[in-house]
């Protein structure tokens, strides 16, 4: 039965709690204007960030691309790096952070090595773990050593010992650490890192890799030439130690937003679009993310036609599931467990933003040839369907009509093909629009 209120599933069977999104099932009537459609329900679906349309039974387009010949690259996906960034940053950007605070406090660069039951620490795994549950603080007072044992070693015995030496070594090398980091991001101060060099307590105190873990930093205020959070200048005054990528200029640093990566800074009102205060969390510049350094989460794989992906698809679910069909609950348990760290690595292959002005649209189009097996007719119906995305963006009412370029992922539609665990990870569009997506099969 479609009813025009979402439906949502019940909450006892989703893994982790997690709200469901909510869906829509239009009638006919209801599904000929998408975007008065859209409009209609966004005060109900805005609140979740996202939605599932679910078209009339009858609305049922044909699959566009030959199959047999089609051909695509694909990417590596790093599924259990996923969840590591987003909680604090990645290897790479702990490593390089982590490494400027040693060697600005403490004068040496490089971070100690540390090993737990034979095994290296990792420093990076450990403080996101324990960033997870709120920070070094809530975790002694809830009591979650244990839990970010199991984080960071999955295949650990928990015992009194094991979380006493864990919370020692993590009291040690990373609480400093932690306080730091959150002294930037408290109270707009991440806008502006002043840096002058820190006591000479502290350079020993860090060149001989030993720490109380008690001490609270002081102030630049407190008469103490400890300057290693933001200090904040008047407003009109500027410095030669930060400039703007954009303008060029050095005036109003305290709405100046540094890349967490390259630390590179641009005015607030500078960025396309302008923000209004500091973002929360780790903020990436356009050239960071776009850098083929790491990609952020993907590396450069094979290329596949369909049917080998297909096959290779069937392969890894077999190797998580047996030759069982597994359930909803059953595939999204075993996902957070390997974002969560509890599976070891794993990797999968995905084909993402495939320019389908270049490798074929999964709807038909009105300059492509008919296939043989294809209705006329029906073929014609659906390649000017407003539903078909490669029309709604020239809608009448859409305010893309105006783009008269052929802009990929904007005007032009990008093309996905993923198996088991490949990920899309929800974000806010560049460009602050609605992202539309339509699953083939």
């Amino acid at each position: 039965m479609r009813r025009s209120r979402p439906r949502r599933a019940n909450a006892a069977s989703l893994c982790l709690n997690l709200p469901a999104a909510p869906a829509f099932y239009p009638n006919e009537d209801e599904f000929q204007n998408p975007l008065q459609y859209i409009d209609r329900i966004r005060p109900e679906a805005e609140p979740f960030g996202i939605c599932r349309i679910v078209p009339p039974a009858s609305w049922k387009p044909p699959f566009a691309i030959e199959t047999s010949s089609f051909a695509f690259p694909t990417k590596s996906q790093a599924i259990h790096h996923l969840q590591a960034r987003p909680a604090a940053c990645d290897p790479d950007t702990f490593e390089l952070e982590y490494g400027r605070f040693l060697e600005e406090h403490g004068g040496n660069r490089r971070r100690p090595r540390l090993v737990f039951r034979d095994k290296d620490l990792d420093l990076c795994r450990l403080y996101n773990a324990v960033k997870r549950y709120g920070g070094y603080d809530r975790v002694v007072h809830e009591k979650k050593w244990a839990d970010v044992l199991r984080i960071v070693f999955p295949v650990a015995k928990v015992s009194p010992c094991s979380m006493h030496v864990l919370s020692q070594s993590y009291r040690e090398h990373l609480l400093d650490y932690e306080r730091y980091r959150r002294s930037l991001s408290r109270g707009g101060e991440k806008v502006r890192k002043w840096r002058t060099g820190a006591r000479k307590s502290r350079k020993e105190k860090y060149a001989g890799g030993t720490s109380d873990g008690t001490k609270k930093r002081k102030r630049a205020s407190d008469g103490e030439d400890d300057t290693e959070v933001g200090i904040r200048e008047p407003d009109g005054q500027g410095s030669a130690d930060q400039i703007c990528e954009q303008c060029g200029s050095g005036l109003h640093g305290e709405v100046m937003l540094l890349c967490d990566r390259c630390d590179r800074g641009w005015h607030l009102y500078c960025l396309s679009p302008p923000l209004e205060c500091v973002p929360a969390g780790n903020w990436y510049c356009l050239e960071c993310v776009n850098s083929d350094k790491d990609s952020f989460g993907f590396v450069p794989g094979e290329k596949y036609t369909l049917d080998a992906f297909r096959r290779r698809a069937e392969r890894v679910k077999r190797k998580w599931f047996g030759s069982t069909s597994p359930t909803h609950p059953q595939v999204e348990k075993r996902y957070w467990e390997i974002l969560e760290g509890l599976a070891g690595e794993v990797q999968v292959i995905y084909g993402n933003d495939l320019d389908t002005s270049l490798y074929g649209s999964g709807f038909p189009r009105a300059g492509d040839s008919v296939p043989p097996s294809a209705k006329r007719d029906e073929w014609k119906a659906y390649s000017e369907s407003p539903w078909n995305l490669n029309n709604l963006p020239k809608l009448k009412g859409s305010m893309l009509r105006a783009v008269r370029d052929s802009i990929t992922g904007v005007t032009v539609p990008w093309l996905y093909v993923g198996m088991l665990f490949s990920s899309f990870c929800w974000h806010v569009e560049d460009h602050c629009f609605y992202s539309m997506n339509y699953l083939h099969w």
